[in-house]
């Protein structure tokens, strides 16, 4: 009896262990996906591509850039671009005559994506507020959220900000897990967007995109 008491008392401190770790794991989790300050942790790890295969095979990125259409001298905005891991693909989209201007809210994700693309000449990086895209007027062909609109306190307050940026046939492309769809449908037809065209071919995220109804 001594013994099988002996044997019962590590495992049972083992599993207690256990719980106790994965409910950690899942607050931890939970606390850096409902946070601004946390925007980098959208982007896989460390925000690179070919860090993290797994997360490049469910994103696919070339294939996601590639269905944006962009065309050479364009200008696109990166909004929470974090450590930029969509942002040098777009760089390569708009070639030399084109622009990318990259957006986020966290200092040290910035820097680091500074750092990473110094000698892009068209790329520029941006501070820009919480609930303020920071972007110009008329001046995007294209506005690329990527798994970012989850982040916004209000999503249909900067749907109707964002409006303003676009040239007169801008879009404004949004990507995310599917399961973040409805919520985004819903904000932009209350911001007063359409949804004009949408691509299918990632392997878990949709690929929407959007334009201004035109009232007549």
């Amino acid at each position: 009896m001594t013994r099988l008491r002996d044997d019962a008392t590590p495992r049972r401190f083992a599993w207690l262990w256990l719980c106790l770790m994965t409910i950690t794991a899942g607050a931890c989790r939970s606390e850096r996906t409902s946070t601004q300050e946390q925007p980098t942790e959208l982007h896989g790890v460390g925000g690179v591509e070919g860090v993290d295969a797994a997360y490049d095979r469910s994103r696919q990125p070339a294939k996601l850039v590639a269905a944006l259409g962009i065309a050479p001298g364009q200008r696109v905005a990166d909004v929470g671009a974090g450590l930029g891991y969509l942002t040098l693909r777009l760089s390569d989209a708009v070639g030399p005559t084109g622009q990318v201007v990259a957006t986020d809210i966290n200092d040290e994700a910035l820097g680091m994506l500074r750092t990473r693309v110094s000698e892009r000449k068209n790329i520029v990086v941006r501070k820009v507020p919480p609930d303020a895209p920071g972007l110009e007027k008329d001046a995007y062909d294209l506005i690329l959220l990527s798994e970012v609109d989850h982040f916004f306190s209000d999503r249909v307050a900067y749907l109707t900000q964002l409006r303003s940026a676009l040239t007169p046939n801008g879009r404004i492309a949004v990507t995310h897990l599917r399961a973040m769809r409805p919520p985004l449908v819903a904000a932009a037809e209350a911001a007063g967007y359409s949804v004009v065209s949408e691509y299918n071919g990632l392997p878990e995220h949709y690929l929407l995109f959007l334009q201004p109804v035109v009232s007549h």
